[in-house]
């Protein structure tokens, strides 16, 4: 289970606090969902539950989806009223039309390159007619990307991530409802808060920050905003929002 120091850079990094409602891309998720009015939701590569909790709080229908048991059993002790499933976005137990929304909220880059395809097309079948699918990707821009690019280059996954997305929505019958951005801002203590939040997402990056812990910790002070020395580093990550309405009769 995560332990308090990683949850407490989760939380500077989304800028949520202590309630997940407060980060401005789950702020946006709920805001598309009233709108909607839709009410039964699939949250696909779910992680450790940070939208789910949120969406259970606000008294939606929850499925959450990730390819991680580790990542689930953490999820369900932050969203206890929903439902979470051990699977891989191209294969979803689940029954054809059964949701109002299914969200990639920052996992889509994360899935395999070769079956991001199939797992957008696998949200699609789970919706209902006029359902949307909901997708937020971060961008390979902005200085929380500058900062962490040493660590782990995400150039070439966040690049395949927006193809895919592209090729899908040309493909399918459906209708871009919303195409926006916002900026995600990060507020961090420190350096070695930014590092937690980083190794929490990919225990992996560890090896690339030990190899060069100071050229590491130069790219943050580099790339970090300070108003002054008692406040926080600040590091910006602008993200793309699409939405699509399933338009299958």
């Amino acid at each position: 289970m995560p332990t308090r120091e990683i949850l407490d850079a989760a939380h500077q990094a989304t800028g949520q606090g202590s309630a997940p409602e407060a980060s401005i891309g789950t702020a946006t998720i709920l805001g598309i969902l009233a709108r909607e009015e839709v009410r039964r939701v699939i949250d696909i590569g779910c992680g450790r539950g940070d939208l789910a909790a949120a969406l259970v709080r606000r008294g939606y229908a929850v499925t959450g989806v990730d390819p991680s048991q580790e990542a689930l059993d953490f999820a369900r002790a932050r969203a206890p009223g929903a439902e979470f499933l051990l699977a891989g976005a191209d294969a979803i137990p689940g029954r054809t039309g059964s949701y109002g929304a299914a969200i990639f909220m920052n996992s889509l880059h994360h899935i395999p390159a070769a079956i991001m395809g199939a797992g957008l097309q696998e949200a699609m079948r789970l919706l209902r007619p006029d359902g949307v699918l909901v997708v937020v990707e971060p961008l390979a821009a902005g200085s929380f990307f500058d900062a962490m690019r040493r660590v782990d280059d995400e150039t070439a996954v966040r690049a395949q991530a927006l193809d895919a997305l592209e090729a899908f929505a040309a493909a399918q019958p459906c209708e871009v409802v919303q195409d926006s951005r916002f900026d995600r801002v990060s507020r961090f203590a420190s350096v070695e808060a930014f590092l937690t939040y980083l190794c929490a997402a990919d225990p992996a990056r560890r090896r690339a920050i030990d190899a060069d812990p100071d050229a590491v910790t130069r790219d943050f002070l580099r790339c970090a905003h300070r108003a002054a020395s008692d406040a926080p580093y600040v590091l910006t990550q602008p993200h793309m929002v699409r939405v699509l309405r399933n338009a299958a009769p």
